[in-house]
């Protein structure tokens, strides 16, 4: 059993063959080698200096009851090409596993969920794996410089879960059938989620709670209740992702302020377990203050888009909400600017409810239900375009003339 350093070549070495112990390679190993494991079944592995673990024939690492499948314990490990399996959630066999070893229980947080990864230094890169069937799939407090490339977490509770970190980078991966969450990102900045295909999460595909200066690019999310949530999260883009079969496509909400929300393609997010047909592509809820809203298409849905709850400031503009029950629902918000929108052969266009709202500039909205004239030709219809629903004192909407439009 032999490991080598970066200078020599991974084809040129030695293989920790099926049987053989990854433990007692790591113990010998210095900072900076490569360990290749060849194909096998192996069992909880603690990771404890900067090394390059490199699976060739898919080798098989397993957890078992509060055991990690891997313990990554130093700054600059990468993990390449593994199937690793977790443990589930099990309530009984935890409690039942401390009682008959003691000893283990000292000086651990009993709190802890039953992790296939669990993640105690940074710069952590985990690239061409498969995580199976943990509790958490990658469990990490305040670490920095994480990195999921090109790889799977299937059957998790969470596939992933970030507290208190910085510099996580997850892209094209496939985060599919998990419980709770796809990925559950809190108090934590600098984040990158791109080119992902997000799938059958039961709960949430993507949480970012409390962080700010993420990037959630280009991704598929589909199938889940809350396909994307930006929960007290400020200072983030969200851009060019299609969200699809979601209850909620985009829910932005409690206090989420000064996020992009650019270029999305929210389609057909309409659901039947709850409420036969509901769904919303894009909510703005909870004092969400300050967001851009911009060249978004909605299609679809039950609310294509939809600002309620003390939300004020947010700048809707350049949307096309087409095929919807309502393009856009307004409720209980002000000072909320819409214009240069698209509303087309929606049931209700736009309905407004206990608000106060701008829904013009020097550029209104197009309706495809106005029934106004445009007499001088400006482009701009002559009458405002009455809104439905109660209680509000907006500024009147003047509707672009139809015509335009085509």
């Amino acid at each position: 059993m032999l490991f080598y350093s970066l200078l020599f070549s991974p084809a040129s070495a030695d293989r920790i063959q099926a049987g053989q112990d990854i433990q007692s390679a790591i113990n010998s190993a210095q900072a900076g080698d490569i360990i290749a494991v060849g194909p096998g079944t192996y069992f909880s592995i603690t990771i404890d200096r900067p090394l390059t673990l490199i699976g060739e024939g898919r080798p098989v690492l397993n957890a078992t009851q509060q055991n990690p499948a891997v313990v990554v314990k130093s700054d600059g490990v990468t993990i390449d090409g593994f199937e690793i399996y977790g443990v589930g959630k099990d309530t009984t066999a935890k409690f039942e596993y401390y009682m008959e070893n003691r000893e283990a229980a000292r000086g651990q947080r009993l709190d802890m969920p039953n992790s296939a990864v669990v993640v105690e230094g940074s710069d952590l890169a985990i690239k061409n794996s498969s995580i199976y069937g943990a509790q958490a799939g990658i469990y990490a407090l305040d670490a920095e410089g994480i990195t999921l490339q090109d790889s799977t977490l299937d059957g998790c509770d969470t596939g992933l879960f970030l507290h208190g970190g910085r510099g996580l980078n997850v892209s094209g991966c496939s985060i599919v059938n998990c419980k709770k969450y796809g990925l559950d990102i809190e108090q934590s900045r600098e984040i990158v989620v791109k080119n992902n295909s997000i799938i059958r999460n039961s709960n949430i595909g993507i949480l970012l709670r409390e962080g700010k200066w993420a990037e959630m690019d280009d991704n598929l999310i589909s199938e889940c209740t809350f396909g994307l949530s930006l929960w007290n999260a400020s200072f983030n883009q969200v851009r060019r992702n299609q969200l699809d079969h979601n209850y909620y496509g985009i829910l932005v909400t409690n206090w989420s302020c000064y996020n992009n929300i650019t270029d999305n393609l929210l389609i057909d997010n309409s659901r039947g377990e709850i409420i036969d047909g509901f769904g919303i592509g894009l909510s703005l809820q909870e004092n969400s203050c300050h967001n851009m809203v911009i060249g978004n298409v909605a299609r679809g849905n039950y609310n294509g888009l939809e600002i309620s709850k003390g939300c004020q400031f947010n700048a809707v503009y350049a949307n096309n909400a087409a095929e919807n029950k309502h393009g856009i629902r307004m409720n209980e918000n002000r000072n909320n600017l819409i214009f240069g929108n698209n509303f087309q052969f929606n049931n209700i266009n736009a309905y407004e409810n206990q608000s106060c709202n701008i829904w013009n500039t020097t550029l209104g909205n197009y309706y495809s239900d106005y029934q106004g004239e445009d007499e001088n030709k400006d482009g701009i219809g002559d009458v405002p375009y009455s809104l439905p629903g109660p209680e509000s004192s907006s500024i009147r909407p003047h509707a672009v003339d139809p015509s335009l439009r085509g």
